[in-house]
């Protein structure tokens, strides 16, 4: 919002000093913001696979624990977690903007495109496993 400044000359330029100082001190706030999720990392982990992102959502580690887990198993795993750790961006980064921003709502525009690009956990869908058991189909034409 700019300044009133009013018909006092020396009154103005307080007023114009002020607001710059403002704009300064809010431009240094979002720039911290800005490092602090540069600097962010989300670890996540299942039974065979623990994945870090960064803010992001883009995998900066990816380990693999249990070799004895088949590769479908270990893709549906892998895909599962990072899905898990990309879900907590948002949350970080509105922790983040709010700790260093408070309740300015120029921050609120930027989070929107954290919550459109990582809307929260989805369950994954259900494995079609094979257990062997025909009792249901029929080998009779």
């Amino acid at each position: 919002m700019p300044p009133e400044f009013g018909a006092d000359p020396a009154q103005a330029e307080q007023a114009l000093r002020n607001w710059a100082d403002g704009l300064r001190d809010k431009a240094q706030r979002f720039a911290e913001v800005r490092r602090q999720l540069d600097d962010t990392r989300i670890t996540e982990s299942g039974r065979s696979v623990t994945v870090t992102v960064d803010a992001q959502g883009v995998p900066t580690d990816v380990r693999f624990a249990d070799s004895r887990v088949s590769g479908a198993e270990l893709s549906a795993e892998f895909m599962a977690v990072l899905r898990r750790a990309q879900s907590r961006i948002t949350e970080r980064a509105t922790e983040i903007t709010g700790s260093v921003l408070g309740d300015d709502s120029a921050a609120d525009a930027g989070l929107e495109q954290f919550r459109r690009r990582f809307p929260g956990q989805q369950p994954p869908p259900a494995p079609e496993l094979d257990d062997g058991d025909f009792s249901d189909e029929t080998f009779l034409r």
